[in-house]
């Protein structure tokens, strides 16, 4: 209450203030605002809180008070009727008052409503309207108050379709009415409408509402005729497809041709036509209807049907339908026409379907086509090996299938097979009698044809079926004649087509199969025997005939008759042999002596006395009657044939069957004498001959010469040796000549004659001494330097392969690009243009543009590769003076003119082709249009096109030699260059022949110049790779020679003591070979009687040393020689002393073994010089030997790891000890290869970058595994691992990344692991391969043509949308319409529909990765336009 109080004071307070009243007005109304029904009571309460007032009261049209001194006061009526009653509750303030008088009014709203309300319409009371005729509904509200605060709403079924509302503002009672217009369709008959009146008077008043009563609409329309151009299916009704609608229901008949029709009798085909309906209901209509039956279609075809082939045939078949039926043939599933004229290829079963829009049919039809067989295929001439198998097959297509039969030579390896309208001939183990011709005959009811192939056996020649008895005739002259008989083989007798006869060379033919020889006249009959075989044809044998004359007379002579020649001059011989027959079997052996020999040349036989070469007459190898044969030959005599005998002899050779031994005659000898110049004997008469002093010496001249040569001594004056013949005894030093003489040429020799003084034998006996001393002092040194510079130094022999792909990895492109080369071809491509001719006024017009395509729309050119490039002159003229330039840098590659005459511009194109090479990378290229109008006209500008680079891809090629061998010089240092040039830019990778060089890892990273940290001989190799190629490179590297200082240094003091003996021995050695000092009182063959006896062994050594390498050799007299031997043997042990220091004569068969882990392994250590012990120093099977020259290492499974098996030896000579270690590589394959993706799972995203990973377990030596990847069948990369020196079994693994395009989904990539272990390993090299990995890219949608597509529809005709996509995943298709009403679209990449409608249609593409949009424009077109 006391907020109700509150608010009231509030609201008076607010209400005074409007009017102008004091704020303070301390009244508050009990309801400052009060809803009253018409005719009800009502009562207020005013009251106030302030004392000091005279009183209150109401100020109001019914029921007020006056002032009252009262605190509270009620104004209340009973029955409120005033409309317009505003009560006031006022106080009047006394004079202590602190306010002035005021007022409070209290808001009074007086209502009436009614109980009921009506609803009327303006068409009447029926509820009868017309469709499509406005009416309109009155809502009448009777006496209602106030009519502000009315609204009426209205009301169809449950639906509210209007509201009403009112802004007059009169407080009394009025009758308001409330109008909806309606303009109802047939749909709303039956429909019910009423209105609701709703008087809302705030939330102090009651809400009233009252509704009336329903009106029900009843629509009348039509009648209605709801088809067009009906189309009925066969058995529905007019009345299913075309009713007449209306309301009231109409009264309705069908006519048809004037006669009344039954629209609920279903109709067939023949009730179509024109039809008139007539309707009576709330109007009458008549309408005229051409009404279509439609049925589906009715096929009538044969179900066979045979023809003749490429004759016309009567095949028909029947099709009935509405709408007309489309027939289509199809054979094998594809659609066909069936032509007019059938042929073989139409044969077969035929579906023919016949379809309409309503539904198809289909009938098999199966066509025979009739023919003759074909023409016979696969029989071919043949070619087989003696003894093999040999396939005829005879095959012909025809209708009805052809039977077959064969003509040829019937032997009993020939087998006939028919199967399956082929006839073929096995011929077993062919022979020469399956040689020839084989006819095959295929026929049947319409025709025949034949075909022969000729068969030929390697190795064997055609056999004609004949024997001939003797098979060789060989017949005497004049001898007693004989006869020939030949009849057929046995299989030629089955096979014979004919008779037989003799025929001969002079074509005189004898009936019969005898044959009389005459040996008298028949020399050349060459008789035959003749017949005909089936399968051969005529074929003859001839028999091997020989009449035979031994020759009357042989001799020889002679060409030119001499007797006598000069030495090393030609000399010819003639064999003459008359009358022989035949001379073709005539052989002429020559001897000198009693012996045969080959001379220098021969001349062919030929018939004696005959000039004209050609004639036939003249033919040895032809002319079988009695001739005059010779032989000649030209040979060159020497000394040894002087008075030799010559002969020659004939000799008729006729084989096994002639006379044996063969018939010969010799001829008589023939004498020859050679003369030839002297020649000196230089052996017994040396250029330089050593005198000593006291003892002459005699000099013996010989020579050899024919005629014999005269001797004659030339020597100074002053000399007076003594001459006896052809000696000379000399004591005096000089020169000496001797000559020689005949009549062929003279000869002569100077000798030099040294007189020497004898000393040697003085310091023979200390140099021999000196010699010997040396020598041990020699060899000790040299064994003590050899086991310091050899013992414990070993070599590693091929500790690795020579050739190795090392580690090369690629994985995309490296774009630094050298200068390559481009070699061109020009070709020109000119359109016509439609120019009438040239003059002074033709128009000249520089291009509007000179384009160049670039040389490859792919991106970089790959060397070899060709590749075109295109010019565009665009609208130039006149064509005839244009000129295009192609340029290549600063240079000018070809110029081009033309000829063509235009008068108007037109545009030209020039295509340039090339082929990339690498000398023009980098190099720009560009094409230049000139008019060429100077001197008549102007001068032109040019028009050049934008240049394109050049980047041509090529494999690495070296800058040095391939290959190169280098000297590893003591304590220096090598370079290896390995640098090459390549685009991409190669990468490098090394190989080392030590595993301990691989320490350093950084060897063998990516440099093209090396310098080993570890210098040691061997062969290295470089591979430079880059994605064009992979090029090897080997170094060879040899240790330099040995530095010789001190082993030169010895070789000098022996050949200083060498030069000491000599010249020593000139003046102490004697002329026997002893040594004297007194060489003045010595006498040859006695002992010297004074100076020291110097022992023979030692002497020899000497002399040895001296005489035998110096070219004054003295002869040495027989009782030294044992001296000789003795010394011999001292070199000779000396020697062998010397040489068994060289090399540690071990050598290991082999030097280098790979075996398998646990199989078994053999190798021998032999000693090449004596040895005192020889074994195997190893942790198995460890051996050793004191007797024999070699021992053997054998393991049965060898399986550790770390094996080093070392051969030593134990020698009696220096080097005493020595040993070599035997190149040992013991393997294993993989357990197990295995590749798979590094940190994903699932389909791979085409552009991304992905790791595969391979894996290969248990493997061992891991340096010698390369593993190779592919990717198909194509290997992608090879990764080595020659930086591992592990011997045991490791776990290794390589990584390929990869970047996946579209075109590699699906396929398949392997890790292949490679032991490559040398050619000592197993060959091939043994080779584990992963499981292939399966690559599933996904990629986006592509379409196979992204274009838009604009496309002619013609009405009724079907319209195919191919919107087909490449994608991965397999992509989703929608289509959108321009047209809203289209119907719904399926959702397929091809869309095939006759109901489209001319607009734009988009089809999108979808997968996961990505939306791609295709547009289709549809546009109409009209049949025949």
């Amino acid at each position: 209450m006391r907020h109700s109080a509150s608010f009231i004071r509030l609201f008076v307070g607010s209400l005074l203030i409007a009017t102008g009243v004091h704020t303070s007005c301390p009244i508050e109304l009990s309801h400052p605002s009060v809803v009253v029904k018409y005719g009800d009571p009502i009562s207020i309460n005013c009251s106030t809180s302030e004392s000091q007032f005279e009183g209150i009261g109401w100020e109001v049209s019914q029921g007020g008070t006056g002032v009252e001194p009262v605190n509270h006061l009620t104004w209340a009526v009973k029955s409120v009727t005033d409309w317009t009653i505003s009560p006031s509750c006022f106080i009047s303030p006394s004079k202590d008052s602190q306010f002035k008088q005021c007022l409070v009014p209290t808001k009074v709203v007086l209502y009436k409503f009614p109980q009921t309300i009506s609803i009327s319409s303006s068409s009447g009371d029926n509820g009868v309207l017309k469709e499509m005729e406005e009416n309109n509904f009155t809502c009448g509200i009777h006496n209602i108050a106030p009519v502000q605060n009315l609204t009426v709403r209205w009301y169809k079924g449950d639906a509210i379709v209007y509201t009403d509302t009112f802004d007059n503002p009169s407080r009394e009672p009025v009758d308001q009415l409330s109008v909806l217009r309606f303009i109802p369709t047939r749909q709303d008959s039956g429909a019910t409408f009423r209105c609701e009146a709703h008087l809302d008077l705030g939330p102090e008043g009651p809400q009233l509402n009252v509704s009336s009563q329903e009106y029900n609409i009843t629509v009348h329309f039509g009648p209605d005729v709801q088809c067009s151009a009906p189309e009925l299916l066969e058995g529905e009704t007019l009345e299913q497809h075309c009713p007449v609608t209306g309301n009231p229901t109409p009264f309705v008949r069908w006519l048809k041709d004037g006669q009344a029709a039954e629209a609920s009798v279903p109709l067939s085909r023949d009730k179509a036509g024109l039809y008139t309906v007539k309707a009576e209901g709330s109007s009458v209509i008549e309408k005229e209807l051409r009404v279509l039956v439609l049925y589906g279609p009715e096929l009538n075809c044969p179900s066979t049907y045979t023809a003749l082939e490429y004759t016309p045939h009567n095949l028909n078949c029947t099709v009935e339908g509405y709408p007309k039926p489309e027939t289509i043939w199809y054979k094998d599933g594809e659609e066909v026409e069936l032509p007019e004229n059938l042929t073989r290829r139409d044969t077969g079963q035929y579906l023919v379907t016949a379809s309409n829009t309503l539904s198809s049919v289909n009938r098999t039809v199966e066509i025979t086509v009739i023919y003759p067989p074909s023409q016979i295929v696969e029989l071919e001439d043949s070619e087989a090996d003696l003894g093999s198998t040999v396939w005829l097959k005879c095959s012909s297509m025809g209708n009805p299938r052809p039977k077959y039969f064969w003509n040829y030579y019937r032997t009993a390896n020939v087998v006939e097979e028919n199967e399956d309208g082929v006839s073929r001939l096995l011929i077993h183990n062919a022979t020469a009698y399956n040689m020839g011709s084989y006819t095959c005959h295929a026929w049947n009811d319409i025709g025949q044809v034949s075909k022969t192939a000729r068969v030929t056996v390697k190795g064997a020649q055609q056999e004609c079926p004949i024997e001939i008895s003797p098979g060789r005739m060989v017949i005497q002259y004049q001898a007693r004649g004989q006869i020939a008989t030949c009849k057929p083989t046995s299989s030629g007798s089955r096979n014979k087509d004919g008779k037989i006869y003799w025929q001969f060379h002079q074509g005189t033919t004898t009936d019969g199969a005898v044959w009389f020889v005459d040996t008298h006249k028949d020399w050349d009959p060459r008789p035959s025997c003749n017949a005909t075989f089936k399968g051969i044809g005529t074929c003859r044998r001839y028999l091997d005939f020989t009449l035979y004359k031994t020759p009357d007379s042989v001799s020889i002579r002679p060409v030119d008759n001499l007797s006598s020649v000069v030495e090393e001059g030609e000399f010819q011989l003639q064999c003459d042999i008359t009358n022989v027959a035949p001379a073709q079997s005539l052989t002429v052996r020559w001897y000198r002596g009693n012996e045969t020999f080959e001379p220098r040349s021969k001349e062919s036989m030929r018939v004696t006395g005959c000039l004209h070469e050609n004639s036939a007459d003249c033919n040895i190898s032809v002319v079988r009657s009695p001739l005059n044969v010779s032989s000649t030959i030209s040979i060159a005599l020497n000394k040894k044939d002087n008075g030799a005998e010559f002969r020659c002899e004939a000799q008729l050779d006729l084989g096994p069957e002639g006379p044996q031994p063969p018939p010969n005659m010799m001829s008589s000898p023939l004498n020859i004498t050679v003369y030839y110049k002297p020649v000196i004997n230089t052996t017994k008469l040396p250029k330089t001959i050593p005198v000593f002093r006291g003892y002459p010496e005699v000099l013996v001249c010989a020579a050899d010469g024919h005629p014999p040569p005269k001797i004659q001594w030339l020597y100074s004056s002053d000399r007076v040796p003594h001459v006896s013949g052809d000696t000379l005894i000399v004591s005096e030093a000089g020169f000496y000549n001797c000559s020689a003489t005949n009549d062929i040429d003279s000869t002569f020799h100077e000798v030099e004659v040294i007189l020497k003084e004898d000393y040697l034998p003085l310091i023979a006996g200390f140099v021999a001494v000196t010699v010997v001393a040396i020598s041990i002092v020699f060899v000790f040194i040299y064994s003590i330097y050899y086991k310091n510079t050899r013992m414990r130094r070993y070599n590693l022999k091929n500790p690795k392969l020579s050739n190795h792909n090392g580690n090369v990895a690629h994985n995309g492109w490296d774009l630094q690009f050298p200068m390559t080369k481009l070699s061109y071809q020009l070709q020109l491509i000119i359109q016509p243009d439609r120019g009438d001719g040239l003059g002074v006024s033709d128009r000249r017009q520089t291009p509007d543009r000179v384009s160049m395509s670039p040389p490859s729309q792919t991106g970089p050119m790959a060397e070899g590769a060709k590749y075109s490039v295109q010019c565009d002159i665009v609208n130039v003229a006149p064509a005839r003076n244009l000129s295009v330039h192609w340029h290549k840098g600063k240079e000018i590659l070809y110029t081009e003119t033309f000829n063509e005459p235009a008068r108007n511009p037109v545009t030209k194109l020039s295509v340039l082709n090339l082929t990339a090479h690498r000398d023009d990378n980098g190099t720009h290229i560009w094409c230049e249009a000139k008019l060429n109008i100077w001197p008549t006209g102007p001068r032109l500008p040019s028009v050049q096109s934008e240049s394109h680079q050049v980047i041509v891809l090529y494999p690495p090629t070296f800058t040095q030699p391939a290959n190169e061998t280098l000297e590893l010089p003591a304590g220096g240092k090598i370079t290896l260059n390995c640098t090459a040039t390549g685009n991409p830019v190669p990468v490098y990778s090394w190989h080392f022949p030590h595993p301990i060089q691989l320490t350093n890892k950084n060897q063998i990273t990516n440099q093209s110049i090396l310098t080993p940290s570890i210098q040691l001989p061997g062969t290295y190799n470089c591979t430079a790779s880059n994605a064009q190629g992979t090029k090897t490179k080997y170094f060879t590297v040899i240790e330099a020679k040995r530095n010789l200082t001190t082993f030169g240094a010895l070789v000098g003091v022996f050949v200083f003591l060498g030069a000491v003996l000599f010249i020593g021995g000139l003046y102490f050695v004697t002329p026997e070979g002893t040594f004297s000092f007194s060489k003045g009182s010595y006498i040859r063959g006695q002992p010297t009687s004074s100076g020291p006896f110097i022992p023979c062994g030692v002497a020899k050594l000497v002399q040895v040393g001296i005489f035998l390498l110096s070219p004054r050799n003295r002869r040495l007299s027989a009782e030294n020689n044992m001296g000789n031997n003795f010394l011999q043997w001292i070199v000779t042990l000396c020697m062998f002393y010397s040489v068994s220091g060289e090399g540690c004569s071990l050598i290991l068969k082999p030097s280098r073994v790979v075996v398998g882990f646990g199989e078994s392994v053999s190798v021998s250590c032999e000693a090449a010089r004596p040895v005192r012990v020889l074994g195997w120093e190893s942790a198995i099977s460890a051996a050793h030997t004191q007797q024999d020259l070699s021992v053997q290492w054998k393991v049965d499974s060898l399986i550790d790891w770390i094996e080093e098996p070392i051969c030593y030896g134990v020698f009696f000579t220096a080097p005493r000890q020595c040993e070599e270690k035997l190149n040992l590589v013991l393997y294993k394959t993989p357990d197990s290869v295995s590749i798979r993706p590094v940190n994903h799972s699932g389909p791979m995203v085409e552009g991304k970058e992905y790791q595969l990973l391979c894996e290969v377990q248990n493997i061992a030596p891991v340096q010698y595994l390369t593993l190779r990847w592919y990717r198909g069948q194509t290997e992608v990369y090879n990764h080595s691992f020659s930086d591992l020196t592990s011997p045991s079994p490791v776990q290794v693994s390589s990584i390929l990344v990869i970047t996946p395009t579209k075109a590699e989904n699906g396929a398949q990539y392997t890790c292949v692991a490679v032991l490559e272990l040398g050619p000592e390993g197993p060959q091939p090299p043994p080779t584990v391969t992963s499981e292939p990995l399966n690559a599933s890219v996904y990629f986006p949608p592509t379409f196979l043509s992204p274009e838009p597509e604009v496309l002619d529809l013609i009405v009724g005709t079907e319209i195919t949308l191919n919107c087909t996509a490449t994608g991965n995943p397999t992509p989703m298709y929608s289509w959108q319409s321009s047209h809203p009403i289209q119907e719904r679209m399926e959702d397929e990449a091809v869309l095939t529909s006759s109901s489209l409608l001319p607009g734009t249609y988009t089809c999108t593409a979808s997968n996961k990765l990505e939306k791609k949009s295709k547009q289709f424009i549809v546009k109409a077109k009209t049949k025949g336009v």
